[in-house]
């Protein structure tokens, strides 16, 4: 046994020394394709896939490809209908599409030019429409990033050649009020509310945008003068908001970025957006396991490597508690016999019952729990990492592949860390010294079809979640094999013991004063 542990170890270690190199990175693509009488540029990252259109020089799509378990894809521009599967765009008729532009009395602007797109890295392209109305060119240069951030930098550039100064207005889309929906909100002098201030009541104007539970798409403006926000009702019922650009004479230029993308405090934190989403208390308790796990990631390079050091900096943490948990259980499994004695007399008294299996507890120095306590503590750690992995979904999807898994943040394609977890689990039950003398019943065949039972009904967890898991239960093994190598040589035997043994003098003793007192 000892050397399928070791085997299996070393398995694992060489398969996560190769896997480092294994791992690809998931790149930014782009295709530019021809719709009647104008162009669109489909931007594909790691996390989305945006449609630019000559059309307006507009944002027809931000469609969310990827989806961490318990999310699901979703489009987030309104107008727009997305096939998940063909990834095909349907466009709702008369939808002013984010990034349009009116000039103040004047019509939308029509068809722009898309310039050449430039790529100055591989995880970076710049999308870029010129446009021309009445006395203004204007251009609109929308710089897209492949990381985990959702973020779309977004330039303004205004040429006016008139002498007058005048107002335009730039749509950021149109929504329909719904209990359920995403509601409008808005961020002045940095404090977010639902409410449109009058203008001249606030010193800053800080973005606007669409937000519900899971997603946000959300227009953070720079710490410039000119820009104020508009809500009006549209003749079909819809609410059309966005933002006006005061437009002078010369050269302006405007500075905006787009949050498109899930709700997630730590990524709008980094974007400087976390005044938007407050964490409730279960997300602060997680926000210092995802700041750990990423602590290791930038000093590793890989997720896998992060999730090895947080399980053995947990288990070397977590194993005087588990050795009191072992050593706790054995003598309680020694005590089965008395303790079955004590209950056989006293079962008509509850109540001296328990006063004697106290006494007994005390005199041979064994907490009844003793054994609990250490599984109270680990379930939290496995909670909480549960979910950082869940929240971390972007990065570790951005992150470098690990072993036969490309990304951990997606269940295991082979099952093979399901089906390895099982198996140790199962071996993890013949070390484990029982608490009752019921050694060959129920208790033990529990321990062996719960870990089947956890296979089945959780094989599409994260990859990185199972990774935890198999190596948790692999160190909770060898700890748990030296625990009893150590107590039976101490005791100069094997460890466990009959599940009925002799009773001696002393319990005798002790039997025939209960059973007088009993009497």
């Amino acid at each position: 046994m000892r050397r399928g542990l070791v085997c299996l170890v070393l398995l694992l270690l060489f398969l996560a020394m190769g896997g480092l190199a294994w791992g690809t990175q998931k790149g930014l693509t782009y295709q530019i394709y021809g719709r009647e009488d104008y162009k669109e540029i489909e931007v594909t990252t790691a996390l989305a896939s945006y449609v630019f259109s000559e059309d307006g020089g507009t944002l027809r799509s931000v469609y969310l490809n990827f989806a961490p378990y318990g999310s699901k894809v979703v489009e987030l521009v309104q107008g727009t209908r997305t096939d998940p599967k063909s990834l095909e765009r349907q466009y709702v008729a008369d939808t002013l599409f984010p990034f349009s532009v009116q000039a103040e009395g004047k019509a939308a602007l029509g068809t722009y030019t898309l310039s050449e797109p430039q790529q100055p890295s591989p995880d970076k392209l710049i999308v870029e429409f010129q446009g021309e109305v009445g006395g203004f060119a204007l251009i609109k240069r929308f710089t897209i990033h492949n990381d985990p951030y959702y973020t779309i930098d977004i330039e303004v550039a205004l040429e006016n050649q008139t002498e007058q100064e005048f107002l335009i207005r730039m749509s950021l889309g149109d929504y329909i009020l719904k209990e359920k929906g995403p509601s409008l909100v808005y961020q002045f002098d940095g404090n977010p509310g639902e409410s449109l201030l009058a203008e001249g009541s606030y010193a800053s104007f800080d973005g606007l945008g669409l937000m519900d539970k899971a997603t946000v798409f959300f227009l953070k403006t720079s710490a410039v003068s000119g820009v104020t926000p508009f809500v009006e009702r549209t003749s079909a019922g819809n609410r059309h908001f966005g933002v006006t650009l005061s437009v002078s004479q010369g050269s302006t230029s405007y500075f905006f970025s787009l949050y498109g993308g899930r709700r997630r405090f730590l990524l709008m934190k980094a974007v400087g957006l976390g005044e938007l989403d407050a964490p409730g208390s279960a997300a602060r308790m997680m926000i210092p396991v995802i700041q750990f796990l990423d602590l290791l990631y930038r000093y590793t390079g890989n997720y896998g490597w992060s999730i090895i050091l947080f399980t053995l900096l947990t288990r070397v943490i977590l194993f005087p508690l588990m050795r009191k948990q072992y050593h706790s259980m054995a003598k309680m499994q020694k005590l089965q016999p008395k303790m079955k004695r004590i209950q056989e007399r006293f079962k008509d008294d509850k109540q001296l019952l328990q006063q004697k299996l106290m006494e007994l507890y005390k005199r041979e120095g064994v907490n009844p729990m003793g054994g609990c306590l250490p599984m109270f503590i680990q379930l939290p750690i496995l909670i909480l990492l549960w979910k950082a992995i869940l929240y971390s979904g972007e990065q570790i999807h951005l992150s470098p592949g690990f072993l036969w898994l490309s990304d951990l943040s997606l269940r295991d394609p082979y099952f093979i860390l399901v089906i390895l977890t099982t198996l140790v689990m199962i071996l993890q039950q013949k070390l484990t010294p029982m608490t009752t003398g019921d050694r060959g019943g129920s208790q033990k065949y529990m321990g062996y079809i719960f870990p089947i039972f956890m296979a089945i009904f959780l094989y599409n967890f994260p990859a990185g979640l199972w990774l935890y898991y198999l190596l948790t239960t692999l160190l909770q093994v060898g700890q748990q094999y030296f625990v009893n190598w150590e107590m039976a040589r101490a005791e100069g035997g094997a460890v466990t013991v009959p599940a009925e043994s002799p009773a001696t003098a002393e319990d005798d003793q002790e039997g025939d004063g209960d059973g007088q007192e009993g009497d």
